[in-house]
């Protein structure tokens, strides 16, 4: 049984200012998601659509950036829910055309700010394993995910 009183929700575009995180304040907004993110334990990230070039979600740069960041929180759980009718969407396809479906590019994803984007893919591109690791670890992710809905179907 879940204790209600224990549940808190926190969304992360309002409570992040991302034009702060990378401007060279103080506050570094890459340390303080992962801090956020571990305190909560859970990631939950809400997408439009499994496959992921037509994906909204797949194409911003700072959403894929905080799957990122949360990958490298020891001990945080990360899931993935489909909006509206991509569920059922996926439901209909095989697991065939799901892995091919989800092939990431995340030095392709955009940020509305091209600074944030060029610090941002800096920043992927330094990490062990570069942007090759971000796509292959967000895209796995995804797959499980689809996949543990499909099997539960």
């Amino acid at each position: 049984d879940l204790d209600m009183s224990q549940i808190f929700t926190w969304i992360c575009f309002f409570c992040n200012c991302q034009f702060q995180w990378l401007s060279g304040t103080p506050q570094d907004g890459v340390e303080t998601f992962g801090e956020t993110v571990k305190k909560i334990g859970n990631l939950v990230c809400v997408v439009d659509t499994y496959k992921a070039k037509e994906s909204l979600y797949f194409s911003r740069l700072w959403t894929v950036f905080e799957v990122f960041i949360a990958l490298s929180c020891a001990g945080v759980t990360i899931e993935f829910c489909l909006m509206g009718d991509s569920e059922d969407e996926l439901m209909d396809t095989t697991l065939r055309q799901l892995t091919r479906s989800v092939v990431l590019d995340v030095l392709n994803a955009e940020a509305s700010d091209k600074n944030d984007e060029l610090k941002i893919k800096k920043l992927i591109c330094e990490a062990e394993g570069g942007a090759q690791r971000v796509n292959s670890s967000v895209a796995e992710l995804f797959i499980d995910m689809a996949a543990r809905m499909m099997k539960n179907a």
